[in-house]
């Protein structure tokens, strides 16, 4: 039985055709149409928390700072936003940015560090913190 020589002209073109015909199916595959809303609004992107330490000032009533590090989990270029309020013994922050709809943010994660001082004094107790799902507890 004979065997065919390997032919190096035979392979490359062989090659070439796979490559044209991975780039020419490559080319036609569309991008899905980001969702989009009404009003051409935003939606919240939660800054991840990785710490938070909580200060106390030697004052009375007390002041309190919070401060966070952690991560945006994109790398899109947006203010930080952050929202408290109070309900009994518990604060919630929330730390966010505002991202249009249908942009596209690269997919790298940004380092995030604050110090956010607590909106309102403090007297002695036991009060919670939760900071985007991270809860802190407080015994003054």
């Amino acid at each position: 039985m004979m065997v065919d020589p390997i032919n190096p002209i035979g392979i490359l073109i062989r090659l070439l055709f796979f490559l044209l015909m991975f780039l020419g199916v490559s080319r036609t595959v569309t991008q899905p149409t980001p969702p989009s809303s009404p009003n051409g609004g935003t939606s919240r992107s939660y800054t991840l928390i990785d710490s938070v330490e909580t200060q106390v000032m030697e004052s009375y009533p007390y002041q309190v700072r919070l401060v966070v590090s952690g991560q945006q989990p994109d790398g899109c270029d947006f203010p930080v936003m952050v929202e408290q309020w109070r309900d009994g013994d518990t604060f919630y922050v929330e730390i966010y940015r505002n991202i249009p709809v249908g942009v596209m943010c690269p997919m790298v994660l940004l380092p995030y560090s604050a110090q956010i001082p607590l909106m309102e004094t403090l007297k002695s107790g036991q009060y919670t913190i939760n900071i985007n799902g991270t809860i802190v507890e407080l015994d003054l």
